[in-house]
């Protein structure tokens, strides 16, 4: 911090005004660190957390059950009872009163194509293990399945993937007050062939969604699945930045993500990973985040009241804007800008007094604020003002 001149402490704590996001600020960066492959030989995994034992919910001969107290060695639940049929892609949701729901489709019979014939349905359980399937369909139309479903206080999130005659191949979405009644959201959610959605909310404003690819036609020869993550503010509208994956595995694919935010605020993945789904694996890694740099953000015009021994400067810095690391007040001087003063930013204090820029009446001084951020600065306009006479 550089040393003030002539400078007293500061005085009062001005107002703050809200700021609106930072247009070009750069965005997150993702990494995904592969850990290991399980022996449990299936697709669509899902995974919850439940009193320290992981749970693994699977799509194979039905839906499948396994237990971990690690999340990468499982054990099958030999005497789970889950629905059966031509069913698949299950998503647990913990419900307020620490029940849960378990969303999945069913084809019903009525089409040929993997874009049609599928209905979202659900089943009950308290324990995780034994689930009564509830009458009644949810979503007569699912599109293609792989339904993931988030719950958001009183409210629900689904997002699935929908193809076909006049559709984008991708991600749709539906939304809930309860879980039960839905209604679709209209338009693709992700860029097209973006599929196996999974999303979490990490806090407020922050929504992420790790989906792999996968061409609406037949994929051309060599082609292997990959894994890409995206971030959204609302839950609804998504970013996928460059489309960049963060995960291809030379010579086999990655699909069916399932992304956890643990306890401890890490993000887990559950995958499903292999040449093919036939000889597909349930895999597990890691996803770090990288925040980007803060962005500064210039003060705003300062208020100058002049007497004639002193100057007292008070202005306002946004709130939700990165701290600084001080502000520093300059005075004009010809056509140079000289320092008189600064003031550190830790208490977000904004106002304060400096000898001798005062003077006769009638004499003006021309000051500004500068914020500080390591090598960044951001300066307010200048304020001109005048010694009042008397």
């Amino acid at each position: 911090m550089r040393r003030a001149l002539a400078f007293m402490a500061t005085l009062t704590a001005a107002s703050l005004v809200a700021v609106p996001a930072v247009r070009g600020a750069a965005a997150s960066t993702f990494e995904f660190t592969y850990v290991s492959a399980s022996e449990v030989s299936s697709v669509s995994p899902d995974v919850v957390v439940a009193g320290g034992t992981y749970y693994l919910f699977t799509t194979g001969v039905g839906i499948g059950v396994y237990t971990s107290t690690d999340g990468e060695n499982w054990r099958q639940v030999t005497g789970a009872r889950t629905p059966t049929g031509p069913v698949s892609d299950p998503s647990v949701v913990q419900l307020a009163d620490g029940t849960y729901r378990m969303y999945y489709a069913e084809r019903s019979g009525t089409g040929s194509q993997p874009c049609s014939g599928k209905q979202l349905r659900y089943a009950t359980s308290s324990d995780l293990i034994t689930w009564t399937v509830q009458s009644g369909t949810l979503l007569a139309d699912l599109g293609c399945g792989v339904p993931d479903v988030v719950r958001d206080g009183n409210s629900f999130n689904l997002y699935y993937v929908r193809g076909g005659v006049g559709l984008d191949h991708g991600t749709y979405m539906a939304t809930s007050p309860d879980g039960l009644a839905w209604t679709p959201l209209d338009g693709i959610r992700t860029p097209k062939d973006f599929v196996d959605p999974s999303v979490v909310k990490v806090r407020d404003g922050q929504w992420l969604m790790m989906v792999a690819d996968f061409p609406s036609g037949p994929p051309t020869p060599g082609f292997f699945q990959k894994l890409y993550v995206g971030t959204s503010t609302d839950g609804r509208t998504w970013d996928f930045g460059e489309r960049e994956p963060v995960y291809a595995p030379a010579g086999v694919s990655a699909f069916d993500p399932n992304l956890n935010l643990m306890p401890d605020g890490t993000l887990k993945a559950w995958f499903a990973r292999g040449a093919s789904a036939e000889v597909a694996t349930v895999a597990y890694g890691v996803l770090t985040q990288e925040e980007p740099a803060p962005v500064l953000v210039a003060p705003a015009k300062p208020t100058v009241v002049l007497t004639k021994s002193r100057a007292t400067i008070s202005w306002q810095f946004p709130v939700g804007a990165a701290t600084p690391d001080s502000f520093v007040i300059e005075r004009k001087s010809g056509s140079a800008w000289v320092e008189v003063g600064d003031v550190a930013a830790d208490e977000r204090t904004f106002a304060t007094t400096v000898k001798a820029l005062g003077g006769k009446a009638g004499k003006t001084v021309t000051v500004r604020v500068v914020a500080t951020l390591g090598d960044q600065q951001a300066e307010s306009a200048p304020t001109t003002a005048r010694v009042p006479k008397g």
